[in-house]
């Protein structure tokens, strides 16, 4: 821990220095103030090849493109975050809503084997997506239900084992045992 804290002094000073050769006119206000904004510590580009070649990802795309662009990068950083954590076993989840509107079902089944490459665990909502694919070596589904005139939502368990999906009965419920006192 001490040397963390050593390298990142030694970053810090090592900025600041920079600021201060930059511009000798300068404050230590506003020395500080642009040696510590992180957003100039680094640039990262996001990029999707193309037609055979490699444009940038803000580019003109389609609604499934841009989901792709902004959704692999994203799993690569949580990914890479969660391999930092002190216990092999500590969860990692990432929790997507509607996450693969508009990309087509290769993608999908793609982008779905990547987040088990990673090694992330992973809820999802979707109106349509079941995830059953090839890629994906497993996976539990509660379809939910519903009638507008009733005030209630059926789940129905399902469950993919990388080859079949198959539903689940609902488990056994058990009366709440007698009170030990009234």
């Amino acid at each position: 821990m001490r040397r963390d804290r050593a390298a990142v002094g030694e970053f810090l000073q090592t900025q600041i220095a920079r600021q201060q050769t930059e511009d000798a006119a300068g404050s230590w206000l506003e020395y500080l103030t642009a040696a510590l904004d992180y957003r100039s510590w680094h640039e990262f580009a996001v990029e999707r090849q193309q037609h055979g070649r490699w444009v940038p990802a803000t580019g003109p795309a389609s609604g499934g493109e841009r989901v792709l662009a902004v959704s692999v990068p994203l799993f690569a950083a949580a990914s890479s975050h969660y391999a930092s954590a002190a216990s092999p076993y500590a969860p990692r989840l990432v929790i997507l809503d509607e996450a693969f509107a508009g990309v087509d079902d290769d993608s999908r089944a793609k982008c779905l084997g990547l987040l088990h490459a990673f090694d992330l665990d992973v809820v999802m909502t979707s109106e349509r997506e079941w995830a059953c694919y090839p890629q994906v070596p497993g996976i539990a589904i509660a379809q939910l239900s519903r009638v507008d005139e009733v005030a209630a939502v059926l789940v129905t368990r399902w469950e993919w084992d990388g080859t079949a999906r198959t539903r689940h009965e609902d488990p056994v419920r058990t009366p709440d045992p007698e009170p030990l006192w009234t």
